[in-house]
């Protein structure tokens, strides 16, 4: 943490960290959320956290979302440690530890999958959102996409200046009132419950059920071969189980 940051109250300080602290993937949420409401962004907003956007068979759980007069602004925190390596159109990044590699879903695509969600529940068009993927100041962005105008991923550290920046060029979109109908909607049909953690997380359980290889447990991946498409073990060539592929439209993770 930056003293300086602290001090201005875009990070939070060592005894709110150690009172605010459950595991790293909700302080992640909580120190994103933490910059947000203290960063002073200007303008009229509104800021969600822990909303759950029904989707297929699920739902998709979407970690914080500012709702802006200049757009809505998507957030997937990552709050990760050790060198970041990722392609945009990847399905996995990579992740390295002493040494060792790490696999996680593509963080930009998923994002993309929590906005196309929001975008057909509120009805509003994809140029109305921006995503921002922020990693752990701990994290060395190695080699990530470039940013563009709908996508974003660095830094937590570095959020706050890029909001401003970009806050500063655009044109609003939204009235206080559209800002107000939204919030609205989105907290009394999508806000967290038990029942909805509940349900999100055995969804997801069965998900990475049907992606897990039964013969060695490693994740089975898309691969294409001489008759189309299929799913293979990511072990090979010690393990070489596969499947025929589904409709997997509605498997993004979520």
């Amino acid at each position: 943490m930056g003293l300086w940051a602290i001090l201005k109250r875009e990070q939070p300080n060592y005894l709110e960290v150690l009172l605010n602290y459950k595991n790293a993937g909700q302080f992640g949420e909580y120190a994103v959320e933490y910059a947000l409401k203290n960063g002073k962004l200007k303008g009229n907003k509104t800021i969600l956290k822990n909303i759950y956007v029904p989707y297929k068979q699920g739902d998709s759980e979407v970690d914080l979302i500012m709702v802006h007069e200049k757009g809505i602004f998507v957030f997937e925190s990552k709050n990760y440690k050790g060198w970041i390596f990722g392609e945009e159109k990847e399905y996995e990044w990579t992740r390295i530890i002493k040494g060792k590699k790490h696999h996680f879903r593509n963080p930009i695509l998923q994002n993309e999958t929590h906005i196309k969600v929001l975008a057909e529940f509120l009805r509003l068009p994809l140029e109305c959102f921006v995503s921002y993927v922020v990693f752990s100041n701990r994290s060395v962005l190695k080699s990530v996409p470039n940013n563009s105008h709908q996508a974003v991923v660095l830094k937590c550290g570095k959020m706050l200046k890029s909001l401003r920046k970009r806050l500063r060029y655009k044109k609003p979109i939204f009235t206080r009132q559209q800002i107000e109908v939204i919030s609205q909607k989105l907290q009394t049909e999508c806000g967290e419950t038990f029942e909805k953690k509940k349900e999100h997380i055995k969804y997801v359980q069965q998900l990475r059920k049907k992606y897990t290889c039964p013969e060695c447990g490693n994740m089975l991946v898309k691969r294409t071969g001489k008759y189309g498409e299929f799913l293979g073990c990511k072990g090979y060539p010690n393990c070489t189980f596969t499947k025929d592929i589904e409709d997997t439209s509605q498997d993004d993770e979520i």
